[in-house]
């Protein structure tokens, strides 16, 4: 290997080891995103019965997660990834910043200008306990981060 063909193999690691972070984030971002697209619980994926309120500090991600059940279901529904309005995806990546920080993973339900619901989404083989389990822990979690002003659950059936 020449000296040049050395330098070029360095500086290539070193531009892939400094997109590792962003690439991740990518990733992140379209799973919440492909979550977000599904209706749930499915063969994949559970839910938990009580759900958590939620509202951002900033009223313009609230904004962009504004949907109701019904929006929301339609939009689930079409299959498609254009029935979701363009606006939404600054709401998705910000709840994909909270998954990376927190590993929570949130399904949104319903959605206003001050709130969201959302119910703890988790993978088919996790038990039923766990399910449940990570709900309160998860409103700690979410209660911690700075961009989220108000975290509570709510047990009653709506």
């Amino acid at each position: 290997m020449t000296f040049k063909q050395f330098l070029l193999a360095g500086v290539f690691l070193a531009l892939l080891n400094g997109c590792g972070q962003e690439r991740t984030t990518d990733l992140r971002s379209a799973e919440i995103k492909a979550l977000d697209e599904q209706l749930l619980p499915n063969a994949d994926w559970q839910l938990s019965q009580a759900t958590i309120e939620l509202s951002f500090c900033r009223d313009r991600i609230n904004e962009a997660l504004l949907a109701s059940k019904s929006e929301l279901r339609g939009w689930r529904l079409s299959g498609e990834s254009t029935a979701f309005p363009p606006y939404r995806e600054e709401g998705l990546d910000t709840l994909s910043k909270l998954f990376e920080k927190t590993d929570v993973l949130l399904w949104q339900v319903e959605g206003n200008v001050s709130a969201q619901r959302y119910h703890v989404a988790k993978p088919e083989n996790v038990s039923k306990g766990e399910v449940a389990d990570a709900v309160f822990p998860a409103v700690v979690a979410l209660s911690s981060m700075p961009q989220v002003c108000h975290a509570a659950v709510d047990d009653s059936q709506y």
